[in-house]
């Protein structure tokens, strides 16, 4: 066997999704168009394992971003990564925490402070986004910063982007607009009142195709979904002041706290 089929099969067995699932609606997911996937997340639904390549790939993405930061703060710019209260990234919360945004910091650029995203791209990608702008090149990345402007009273973004090739950089401003946060709150309260309706009829979409819950949509009874509150029909997440991610069993009219009896699996509405 060739050592590279070596290192590949045995991180096919041990690398995998290290952590469980998120359980909230997250700025990097809320440009997706379909509001199952944005349902999934919500509840924590399983991801769909995915190959060790890709893997690798997600882990370089977030190594390119502590060295673009390194790089912005050696060539003089004010660059805040941590929140110096926590010592971790900060955090963004809305909905009773059901909607939650991490930012990779915040820059000052001549006397503003900007909400500052760092991406990684291949030579492609990045040369799309320097030739049309972020917004006709990656519009799901103006959806996170829309969000996080929003959520964090920012008036632009710093978008900064590296290109994996060639090492090099492009960067653009991001402008907040109010009337796409306020279409986004809409989205996400018809995804938190269980009105959330699949982007397809087939799975053979090819959107259906490139999910990563492509499995827990279409074919549920083979996927490893735990049987909690959470992922029960019958519970809503509770939206009000300190009620930090907190759900509401409908059928009981209490706090969703122990699995009962009545459970049923949450699925979407289908598309007509």
């Amino acid at each position: 066997m060739l050592i590279e089929d070596i290192i590949e099969n045995f991180n096919a067995q041990t690398q995998g999704r290290k952590s469980a699932p998120r359980q909230y609606i997250g700025a990097s997911i809320i440009g997706n168009d379909c509001e199952a996937y944005l349902a999934y997340s919500l509840r924590g639904f399983p991801e769909d394992p995915i190959n060790p390549k890709l893997m690798r790939i997600f882990t370089l993405g977030h190594k390119i971003e502590d060295i673009v930061v390194k790089d912005m703060k050696l060539s003089g710019l004010d660059v805040f990564e941590k929140d110096n209260i926590t010592g971790r990234q900060y955090e963004l919360t809305d909905h009773g925490g059901h909607v939650r945004a991490h930012m990779d910091g915040r820059v000052v650029i001549g006397d503003e402070l900007l909400l500052l995203e760092v991406k990684s791209m291949n030579d492609a990608n990045w040369k799309k986004f320097k030739k049309h702008g972020v917004g006709k090149s990656h519009p799901k990345y103006v959806a996170q910063c829309q969000l996080m402007m929003g959520l964090g009273n920012f008036e632009r973004s710093f978008f900064i982007a590296y290109n994996k090739n060639t090492s090099e950089y492009h960067a653009e401003f991001i402008t907040y607009d109010p009337f796409v946060f306020s279409n986004m709150q809409h989205r996400i309260e018809t995804v938190m009142r269980n009105q959330a309706t699949k982007i397809s009829s087939s799975s053979d979409d090819w959107r259906c195709r490139m999910c990563f819950r492509q499995q827990t949509c279409w074919n549920p009874s083979e996927a490893d979904i735990p049987k909690t509150c959470v992922t029960c029909e019958n519970a809503v997440p509770v939206d009000k002041p300190n009620s930090f991610k907190k759900w509401w069993c409908l059928l009981d009219d209490e706090p969703a706290e122990a699995t009962c009896g009545q459970y049923n699996p949450y699925y979407p509405l289908e598309r007509e």
